[in-house]
């Protein structure tokens, strides 16, 4: 399980509005000095995000909690989220190659670069419907693991 400390913002029925600090880990690295990541984060500064988490502890507004969430479903989420579009975009303008060697139609390259970017759509589509099925589940949902 992946954990995140953080304070309750803001209570909501069963969940709870946690605020998190987002954190860094480029000061711990050796090659910190000459790193573009490390200088736009010192330029950006600290940052802050509120997840809406399960609140199975019954933690109150300013209560310090730690947060977590499961790494199969991250993975899933990230494959789904990253993956399905890409592979749609693939599929959409391999498929049009694939229709121009058997319809021996001839080869005109912004066609081939519509179909990859239909593809892509759908993909995006059909990543937004799975995420938004796959956010009903509590298995997907961040949950409150300890005050």
């Amino acid at each position: 399980m992946l954990k995140e400390s953080g304070v309750v913002v803001e209570i909501d029925d069963k969940f709870a509005i946690v605020q998190t600090k987002r954190t860094s880990y480029c000061r711990q690295c050796a090659a910190n000095k000459g790193c573009g990541t490390a200088s736009l984060s010192a330029i950006l500064g600290q940052k802050y995000t509120q997840v809406k988490v399960i609140n199975h502890c019954n933690a109150k507004v300013g209560d310090r909690v730690v947060i977590g969430v499961e790494e199969q479903a991250l993975l899933k989420s990230a494959f789904v989220l990253y993956l399905l579009p890409l592979l749609g975009l693939f599929a959409g303008a391999i498929g049009y190659e694939m229709l121009i060697i058997i319809g021996e139609w001839p080869r005109y390259e912004p066609f081939t670069i519509l179909a990859g970017s239909l593809g892509l759509f759908i993909g995006l589509i059909g990543a937004k419907k799975i995420t938004f099925l796959m956010s009903k589940k509590t298995d997907y949902q961040p949950v409150i693991v300890d005050l």
